[in-house]
C-alpha cells in the first residue's frame, strides 16, 4: 500500500468516477484502475461496486475512506512540519547550559541568534556540567554549553572561551583574615562550594590538589546548586567561595565583594560547546552552534 494509491482511492471516492478521480490525481484512467485493484487485492475486499449506473463505495470502502483521509492529512501535516523545521519556523531548540554559560554567555549571544533565527524559541535548561553532558547523551537537549572538560568519545566539544576562577569574600570577612592566604591557611576558613558536578568546582579541586590541598581538608560549610546561590551566601557572610570572575564582576566593581588571594594559586578553565558525536544537527541547532563557535565569543 502506497500513499499514491490512497490518494487515487480518495479522488475516485470523492467523484465516484474513475475518469474524474484519475484526472484529479493527474494519471490516466487505466492507471487509476490499477491502483484501486492493487488496493483491493492487498485488502482482500472490494472498495467500490461498479455497475452501468455508476461507481459506489462499498461498506468496506466507506470505512477505508475515513481512515485514508486521516492518513493523507497526517502525511500533509508531517511535510508541513518538516518544511517549518527546515525553515526554522515555530521550532523549539533545547540547549543545556551550566551555571556561568547559562547566565553570562547565552544572554550575550541571544540577540545575534534571534536575528538569524527570529522564529525559533530557545529553551535553555540549566544544570551542572556533568548533568548537561548526560542530558545530551540521553537526547533531552540538542546542544550544551559547559564549564568542565568533556572526556567522552560520544560527545564532541569545542572550546569557546576562557574563565578565571577567583576566591571572593565580603569585606567583613576580609577584615578578619586579611587579603592573602597560603593554601594551608585556606583550609582554616569557612567555604561555600558548588556541587562536585560543577565545572567550577572541578577546576578548583584540581588546582588545589596540584597545590597540595585535598578537598577533604577544606572547611566546607555549605554546598549549593548554583553560582547565584553561592554568591548570595557569601554576601550574607556565610564564608568565602571560589567563583567565576564573570559571576561576581559587578560585586567586585562596587566593593560588595573582594578578591582573596591564595598564594601560588591561579585557576582558569575553558567553556565548551558540546554536541553528540556523529549526529546531524537541526537547522536551528546548526545556526546556534556556528554562532557559539565563532571567534567573537572566544574571548
Amino acid at each position: 500500500m502506497t500513499l499514491k494509491q490512497l490518494e487515487v482511492f480518495v479522488a475516485v471516492a470523492e467523484y465516484l468516477s474513475f475518469s474524474k478521480g484519475a484526472e484529479k490525481a493527474c494519471i490516466t484512467q487505466s492507471t487509476a484502475s490499477q491502483h484501486i485493484h492493487a488496493l483491493e487485492d492487498e485488502l482482500e475486499i472490494r472498495l467500490f461496486d461498479r455497475s452501468r449506473s455508476g461507481v459506489f463505495l462499498t461498506e468496506a470502502g466507506t470505512l477505508f475512506l475515513e481512515h485514508s483521509l486521516k492518513i493523507i492529512k497526517e502525511c500533509s501535516n508531517s511535510l508541513s512540519a518538516i518544511r517549518r523545521f527546515r525553515g526554522m519556523e515555530n521550532v523549539v531548540l533545547k540547549v543545556g547550559a551550566s551555571s556561568i554559560p547559562g547566565t553570562c554567555l547565552i544572554p550575550a549571544m541571544l540577540g545575534d541568534y534571534l536575528k538569524v533565527c527570529p522564529k525559533v524559541c530557545l529553551d535553555v535548561i540549566q544544570g551542572d556540567s556533568t548533568s548537561i553532558q548526560q542530558q545530551l547523551l540521553n537526547g533531552q537537549i540538542e546542544l550544551g554549553l559547559v564549564g568542565g572538560h568533556v572526556d567522552d568519545e560520544r560527545l564532541q566539544s569545542v572550546p569557546i572561551g576562557q574563565d578565571n576562577i577567583i576566591c571572593v569574600a565580603p569585606p567583613t570577612i576580609m577584615e578578619k583574615i586579611g587579603n592573602n592566604l597560603t593554601p594551608v591557611e585556606l583550609c582554616q576558613i569557612p567555604l561555600v562550594a558548588r556541587e562536585d558536578g560543577s565545572g567550577t568546582q572541578q577546576a578548583v579541586h584540581k588546582a588545589l590538589f596540584s597545590a597540595g590541598v585535598k578537598k577533604e581538608k577544606l572547611r566546607t560549610t555549605a554546598v549549593l546548586g548554583s553560582s547565584e546561590a553561592v554568591r548570595r551566601a557569601v554576601m550574607n557572610g556565610t564564608g568565602c567561595a571560589f567563583m567565576s570572575n564573570l559571576a561576581v564582576a559587578k560585586d567586585l566593581e562596587d566593593g560588595t565583594l573582594a578578591v582573596l588571594t591564595i598564594l601560588g594559586l591561579e585557576i582558569s578553565r575553558n567553556f565548551y560547546a558540546v554536541k553528540r558525536s556523529g549526529r546531524e544537527l537541526s537547522p536551528a541547532a546548526a545556526a546556534f552552534w556556528l554562532l557559539m563557535t565563532q571567534d567573537v565569543y572566544n574571548s
